[in-house]
């Protein structure tokens, strides 16, 4: 399970405490007093959370990596990087990335600076009864945030929840394979959507300055949409709009059927048998037209074998040869942009724009899109 935070605020109650011990001591600065109200209008906000515990931001429900819309979570404004290996993180760590990705100076001598990282230990040591999760709570001048850093993973058995609810083989993969995380949360309460926007905006620089190559999967738990982590991502993840790296798939997805599905053997069937159709087509389009002539064929690397996709060039009565259109999962041998050739025995899907630019064959597609099957 991931986190759940549902105890007394003490954080803020410490904080408050420390100040007005101070306020006693030695008087504060106008800084400390501004710093003071402050953590008194926070207390105040999460004590009344504390008695509404259903109501709490930290409370996270079970993660729903999967690539399509879903309910979103409420009130929860935070990014997720899935990791293989459980990260090394403190307050200099995150100060320093939190500087880089922002350009903002943190005064550690200074006890009044209104800029800071602190980290949090949950009443009773830094282990809960989720796992280990060490806390860091970030004020900047875009607002206050957290970083929190587990050594367990986001989702309870990842392996079968991954294998129940994903169908991508990447993804799924990806998924199994976490065995830590590493967030950014928004902590400030709004419901002004510019805000939220911006929120992410921070939350995504911040988050890219974090990624490495220990990172398998990105999260966000308020669309609960989930992507295969890749380095290409980090330039959008630190853009304008960051949730936009959801909106598709990271790579070309590789879906699983059935080789005994009955619908699939008939739609294999059925390309094989009109190939002729294709070849007919194919040689009488303008090479303008011929860049949309696209198959699929099975490449095999000793046991392992996909089925992938080809940008028709040239067809002989024994073989067509292309480019490739897609990036394997499991092949080394093979990359996106290829050029490729295949025996006809190994044909398996094709397409190809009609007059009115719709589409003929993508048999195999229609079964994947109606069967649902992993």
């Amino acid at each position: 399970m991931p986190l759940k935070l549902k105890s007394f605020p003490f954080f803020p109650a410490i904080i408050l405490a420390a100040l007005v011990a101070r306020l006693m001591m030695s008087g504060l600065s106008w800084i400390g007093v501004v710093a003071m109200v402050l953590a008194v209008v926070w207390f105040g906000i999460e004590f009344v959370r504390w008695l509404h515990p259903f109501h709490s931001r930290w409370s996270r429900k079970e993660a729903a990596p999967i690539p399509n819309p879903a309910p979103p979570q409420e009130n929860l404004i935070s990014l997720v990087f899935f990791l293989s290996e459980p990260r090394e993180a403190d307050e200099s760590s995150i100060r320093k990335c939190i500087s880089h990705a922002l350009g903002v100076s943190f005064d550690v001598n200074d006890p009044d600076s209104e800029h800071f990282v602190i980290p949090f230990s949950p009443p009773g040591g830094h282990r809960d009864a989720e796992g280990s999760v060490r806390h860091f709570m970030v004020r900047i001048p875009e607002g206050l945030f957290s970083v929190l850093v587990s050594d367990r993973p986001y989702i309870e058995d990842p392996k079968s929840f991954a294998r129940g609810s994903i169908r991508d083989k990447r993804l799924r993969n990806a998924v199994e394979k976490h065995l830590a995380w590493i967030s950014v949360d928004l902590m400030d309460d709004t419901s002004d959507p510019d805000r939220i926007r911006d929120a992410y905006r921070v939350i995504g620089r911040i988050l890219a300055s974090m990624g490495g190559p220990d990172c398998l999967a990105i999260y966000c738990p308020e669309i609960q949409r989930c992507n295969e982590f890749d380095p290409g991502l980090l330039e959008s993840l630190a853009g304008d709009d960051p949730i936009s790296l959801f909106n598709e798939p990271t790579f070309e997805p590789v879906i699983e059927i059935s080789e005994n599905n009955p619908k699939m053997a008939a739609a294999v069937k059925e390309a094989v048998t009109r190939w002729p159709e294709f070849v007919s087509a194919f040689r009488s389009a303008s090479n303008e037209v011929r860049e949309r002539f696209i198959v699929k064929a099975e490449f095999r690397e000793g046991k392992k074998s996909e089925y992938m996709w080809v940008a028709v060039g040239e067809i002989t009565p024994e073989s067509v040869s292309g480019i490739l259109m897609n990036d394997p999962h499991e092949l080394f041998d093979y990359h996106r942009g290829a050029s490729v050739s295949f025996k006809l025995d190994r044909l398996n899907d094709w397409i190809y724009p009609d007059r009115n630019g719709s589409h003929i064959g993508g048999f195999t597609l229609d079964v994947l899109a109606d069967s649902g099957e992993d």
